[in-house]
């Protein structure tokens, strides 16, 4: 037990290519804040793996890198981006995933690790097989693709579209149901047709399950027709629902101000800001309940300046989102200063890239560049010009490939995951790998970096450069001395 505990440590540490335990936990804890469900899932399903891959594996050399485990986690991790699928078939997808895995995969990356390969599968393994159980729940009418389609419309703001994927959804579950009415309604609510939206939204009310986003919507709906006492219980039940639904706290904030009461109004709109950090409204709501004055103003500047920069997604940010970034970073910076400062600077390259292509503020773009990075600066290659400007390269061809890599996914019903994360890694190694071949400067590393850490790479290389210095120095002339009974006459003959 002992050792599937560490491997699975290990494993999460890999989420952020460090092998390190510690990080592991950090990482580990950030989930716990974002999702308590989704991260036992992922827990269960890291401990599945790890347990399996023990018995598969030849030796735990492979496993010790946390390379395996780190597959298990994501696998079951993944239900994030799937909240319309019902419990059960999460757990029972993801426990035939984890077995899979392990049986197919397991026996390949031990042999690449024997023939200390520079290629790592890292978590292609996690990609493959979460296309294969995906396609299986659709085969089996679990879950229809179009309902992905539709709420990653909705997303973007493509109303008319979102509309038509959830109208053509085939569903068997009740949950998913519910997910298809609650996406319907807030397609028609924001096309301006509140008395669809409402029906599609009374829809989810009577399946009985509770969904956030269907009593916010009908909240919405029913303040657009002034409709103040049933848009207040409507919101009510959606923060009983989810506490951190800022939306619906900013509801109850507006509610209030309509009831006269600005203390009460004011306390939502704190709760709301809280919730959800850089949400526009809810900074101007609660300017209008502060009295004139320094601090009113800020509220409203700093409302305009989110609502000019920011788009509704990225203001509906989390507060458990950003403290589960904060644990991330915290086991970055227990594993390396050096990573540290490679994901401020990937974080920050992918800040301001948004504001030139879009596909830079998708949180699951971003978080694939921001791991690249942490592979390629922290671990496999030299930081040097060079490299950064590799690695800039590389983060913006993506950016361009990343929307038409989704949409022609999404007609299969799959989704990128982490393939962006692998295919530069695996391209970055290729081309350095030919670079060092062509008698180019040395820019490899060859050592098994996915198991060490950056301060064992810099001491690879510097042992490894020193007889190379050596070298280079200029030969000194020595005499040969020989003993004194060595006799040197040379025969004659």
């Amino acid at each position: 037990m002992k050792r599937v505990l560490d491997h699975t440590l290990r494993g999460y540490g890999q989420m952020l290519a460090a092998n390190n335990r510690f990080t592991g936990v950090c990482v580990l804890i950030g989930l716990f804040i974002l999702s308590v469900e989704a991260a036992l899932m992922s827990l269960g399903g890291a401990l599945l793996v790890s347990a399996l891959a023990l018995r598969r594996a030849k030796n735990d050399a492979v496993l010790q890198t946390g390379l395996v485990s780190v597959n298990g986690a994501l696998l079951g991790a993944l239900w994030l981006l799937f909240p319309q699928l019902p419990l059960w078939a999460q757990a029972v997808a993801t426990a035939l995933g984890c077995a899979a895995l392990v049986f197919f995969f397991v026996p390949v990356i031990e042999r690449m690790h024997e023939k200390k390969s520079p290629y790592v599968l890292f978590s292609l393994p996690y990609a493959a097989t979460a296309w294969a159980v995906l396609t299986a729940l659709i085969f089996f009418g679990v879950h229809d693709a179009e309902l992905t389609r539709g709420w990653r419309a909705l997303l973007v703001a493509d109303y008319e579209k979102a509309e038509k994927h959830f109208l053509n959804t085939e569903v068997r579950t009740d949950m998913a149901e519910a997910y298809r009415c609650a996406g319907l309604g807030w397609s028609l609510y924001r096309r301006g047709d509140q008395t669809g939206a409402q029906t599609a939204f009374a829809r989810v009310l009577t399946l009985k399950i509770g969904v956030a986003d269907a009593y916010d919507g009908l909240g919405w709906s029913r303040f657009r027709q002034s409709r103040f006492d049933d848009a207040t219980l409507a919101f009510r039940r959606a923060v009983a629902l989810d506490s951190f639904f800022a939306d619906s706290w900013d509801g109850l904030g507006w509610c209030a101000m309509q009831a006269g009461k600005p203390e009460e109004a004011r306390r939502h709109f704190t709760t709301a800001v809280l919730c959800a950090p850089f949400f526009a409204d809810a900074f101007s709501g609660l300017g209008t309940t502060l009295p004139e004055g320094p601090l009113q103003s800020r509220c409203f500047a700093w409302s305009r300046f989110l609502e000019g920069n920011l788009g509704l997604t990225a203001q509906f940010t989390s507060s458990r989102v950003l403290l589960c970034w904060i644990w991330f970073f915290i086991g970055i910076l227990w594993h390396s200063r050096t990573s540290a400062l490679v994901a401020l600077v990937a974080v920050g390259l992918c800040f301001l890239g948004s504001l030139w292509l879009p596909a830079f503020g998708d949180p699951a773009f971003a978080l694939n560049i921001v791991v690249l990075t942490l592979a390629l600066g922290g671990h496999y290659l030299r930081l040097n010009l060079k490299s950064a400007v590799w690695m800039m390269l590389v983060a913006v061809v993506f950016a361009f490939l990343w929307e038409p890599l989704t949409e022609g996914l999404l007609r299969l019903a799959l989704l990128p995951l982490s393939l962006p994360f692998n295919a530069g890694l695996l391209g970055s190694v290729a081309f350095f790998g030919w670079l060092h071949r062509r008698g180019f400067r040395d820019e490899r590393i060859p050592t098994d970096w996915a198991a060490s850490t950056p301060a064992e790479v810099r001491e690879f290389v510097a042992r490894r450069d020193k007889p190379k210095r050596a070298d280079s120095t200029p030969p000194q002339t020595t005499s040969l001395q020989l003993p004194a009974e060595v006799d040197l006459k040379i025969d004659a003959e």
